[in-house]
């Protein structure tokens, strides 16, 4: 069992261990922190780094990573289990591997994951010429589950130091290996505490008709959810403004018309949208070129007060915008309603 869980060797010359050592330093740790980290506690700024250290942040997956994996199929027992095994395997994966501690073990696993996200999810994964960096990754992580962890790691410490054989330079690797852990993964926790920011540009892909949507909502009086089709054209009205004009057709055939407000703050940290003053807490450019927004703001919602949270995603074929609602006293967030457009 020791072999198989610790199993290391040198690579044959200690440069080529200590390259393999730089190596599984930076995959390890990009994986850990700017994959796993970042999805379990969302921090997206200063503000949220302070709910964390404060106590009031709940450590989990965010809402669009758990509907990626639903999206995906893994909904038994619960989507949001496998997006939390994921994002857990991520973080823990990746430090072990850094650390070159059960290093096999965690690099299968996250080829694992990786091969669903390179190959099942994209809809053309290209398995050999696609260049994206889930592909990359995935081949990183099973080149390391067959070389190993090599020379310097904690795997060939257990493996080849006796029990009764001083240490020699193996607490000397180890300490130089855990600095460089620690400073590296300060870094993006740094990086991570500016706000977010997004700019007109990056939203013209909603100043535009898209003739081809539905809008699915929440009625209260009944409950139950409700799907209309719906044509939106969006215009930039003023510098950093949008309109965002909709066109309803009720079950009876009647149409009804609607617009948005979308106001861009001059710094970009804040989207005033339909008179809601909402800051940018994500910007991310997904695998598939869709640039994703997360806004959040307090407002109220069926005359209750509740944080609103809008998730946009724009990209040349579709456009999303999902609201979400957390009432006062509430753990979790509900969907209020969510559009859905495409070419």
């Amino acid at each position: 069992m020791k072999k198989h869980l610790f199993s290391a060797s040198s690579l044959g010359f200690r440069a080529a261990d200590a390259a393999l050592l730089l190596f599984r330093l930076h995959l390890g740790l990009s994986i850990a922190i700017g994959a796993g980290w970042a999805k379990l506690v969302q921090l997206t700024s200063a503000t949220e780094m302070s709910k964390l250290l404060s106590g009031q942040a709940v450590a989990g997956p965010p809402d669009w990573f758990v509907q990626q994996v639903a999206e995906l199929g893994f909904t038994f027992p619960s989507p949001y289990l496998w997006a939390s095994l994921a994002v857990w395997g991520e973080l823990v994966g990746g430090l072990l591997i850094a650390l070159g501690l059960f290093t096999r073990l965690s690099a299968v696993q996250l080829a694992v994951q990786f091969f669903v996200i390179a190959f099942l999810w994209f809809d053309a994964p290209a398995p050999l010429l696609g260049m994206y960096n889930q592909q990359l990754l995935f081949w990183a992580f099973v080149l390391v589950a067959v070389v190993g962890p090599g020379r310097y790691s904690f795997d060939y410490w257990l493996m080849h130091a006796a029990p009764r054989r001083p240490l020699s330079g193996v607490p000397q690797v180890a300490a130089l290996a855990s600095l460089a852990l620690l400073l590296l993964a300060s870094a993006p926790a740094v990086a991570q505490a500016g706000p977010n920011t997004v700019t007109m540009p990056e939203l013209e892909l909603l100043a535009r008709p898209w003739p081809q949507g539905t809008l699915t909502y929440l009625d209260y009086r009944s409950n139950h959810l409700v799907t209309l089709p719906t044509r939106l054209i969006g215009q930039q009205t003023a510098p950093q403004e949008l309109t965002l004009s909709f066109t309803y057709q009720e079950p009876n055939g009647q149409q009804v018309q609607g617009a948005d407000q979308v106001l861009v703050a001059a710094d970009g940290a804040t989207v005033t949208w339909d008179q809601l003053p909402m800051q940018v807490t994500s910007k991310t450019m997904l695998p598939d070129h869709t640039l994703q927004l997360v806004l959040e703001g307090l407002g109220q919602d069926n005359d209750k007060p509740c944080l609103i949270r809008r998730t946009v995603l724009l990209n040349e074929a579709q456009v999303s915008v999902r609201k979400e609602v957390k009432y006062d006293g509430a753990a979790v967030f509900i969907i209020r309603n969510s559009y859905q457009f495409k070419i």
